[in-house]
């Protein structure tokens, strides 16, 4: 009997856990949902969605067969900052934030800390922004956390600071890792890890769009007028039951604990072909490459694209490949086409050897 209650109440968490996980992209057919998935009676399915939003956890709008779902807020709450030389992240992740974080799983609260922390201090330190305002969000089934600040955009701010030639080549260096225009205070991995960890990562400034979900890197041109809009807005999520420790990230790329840091980087090429850009020259490989030295392991992700010239591929693979034996470049989620530019470059089937142990190697 005893067994048999047990039994009850675990699928009971799971039809819940389920819904909760489930309701934002089927917001208007999660009860056909539920149903589908555990053989369950449209009655007992509906029963479940009930004690949901009787529980506070659902809202529901409409009726009967335009009945629409969402969770509810449990937390919104926006904070603002006075930017000064005596504020302290810490301070402000502990009295201020964490409270509103109550119950949450403690990897999840561990990652929460890490990010805030980080991203406010690249306020306090970089921004020039005299306030700054973070916002929380909680419901059942993921946080979120904004750090707003009205200072010097953060992709401004690289490019002036590394002399770079385009806004958009200072997305290529953050993504890479290890970048920062104040290396006494800062070992440029705090964007870095802290977009690894959350399950979305957005930075919003200079009228670009950074988002990283998963594992996929995207850009946009936003809206929002490049001219006369300052500042740079922070966005990241996180499911409330997410796995992922901050300690399994850092260990993913800190291959080798010692002086140079986390020693391995994946970097998008995506993020390259800004404005249909092609990939085909020497000049764009060059600036690929900058920087990569600092890594002992370095995966080229091809994912999405389709062709590169012979130029890009030579001046990667072959000129700096020669050159700088210690620094091991990865290509990976390569395509037919790309490949055999790659291997014309090499000169050999050294990329057919390199690919069959990609899954092996790939952090």
């Amino acid at each position: 009997m005893f067994g048999k209650i047990v039994d009850r109440l675990e699928k009971a968490i799971e039809i819940r856990t389920f819904i909760i996980e489930n309701v934002e992209d089927h917001s208007a057919d999660i009860a056909r949902l539920v149903i589908e998935k555990f053989g369950l009676s449209r009655v007992t399915a509906v029963r479940h969605i009930g004690d949901l939003i009787k529980e506070g956890i659902l809202g529901v709008t409409g009726k009967t067969k335009d009945r629409s779902y969402k969770l509810r807020e449990i937390v919104d709450q926006s904070i603002d900052l006075d930017i000064t030389p005596d504020l302290q992240e810490d301070v402000v992740w502990t009295e201020k934030v964490k409270p509103l974080l109550a119950d949450t799983k403690e990897n999840v609260l561990s990652i929460c800390a890490h990010g805030l922390t980080e991203m406010l201090n690249n306020v306090i330190d970089h921004s020039q922004s005299p306030t700054a305002r973070i916002c929380v969000e909680r419901n059942a089934a993921r946080i979120r956390m904004m750090v707003i600040d009205h200072g010097v955009g953060i992709f401004r701010h690289i490019k002036e600071e590394c002399h770079l030639e385009d806004i958009h080549h200072a997305i290529l260096e953050l993504a890479k890792g290890k970048l920062t225009t104040d290396p006494k205070k800062h070992s440029g991995e705090g964007v870095f890890f802290t977009s690894r960890m959350f399950d979305k990562f957005n930075i919003i400034a200079d009228g670009i769009h950074f988002m990283r979900s998963g594992t996929h890197d995207w850009l946009f041109e936003t809206t929002i007028r490049k001219e006369g809009r300052h500042g740079t807005t922070i966005m990241m999520t996180i499911s409330t039951n997410a796995s992922q420790t901050a300690k399994e990230i850092f260990d993913t790329y800190r291959s080798e604990f010692d002086e140079i840091g986390f020693s391995k980087t994946i970097i998008p090429l995506k993020l390259m072909e800004y404005e249909g850009e092609k990939l085909i020259s020497r000049s764009q490989a060059k600036r690929l490459l900058r920087r990569v030295d600092r890594f002992k392991e370095v995966f080229l992700d091809f994912n999405g694209i389709t062709e590169i010239g012979q130029a890009f591929a030579d001046e990667i693979f072959r000129v700096y490949g020669n050159s700088n034996p210690q620094v091991h470049l990865q290509p990976i989620n390569v395509s037919d086409d790309v490949g055999a530019m790659i291997n014309r470059a090499l000169g050999s089937d050294a990329l057919r050897k390199t690919s069959s142990s990609e899954d092996k190697n790939k952090p």
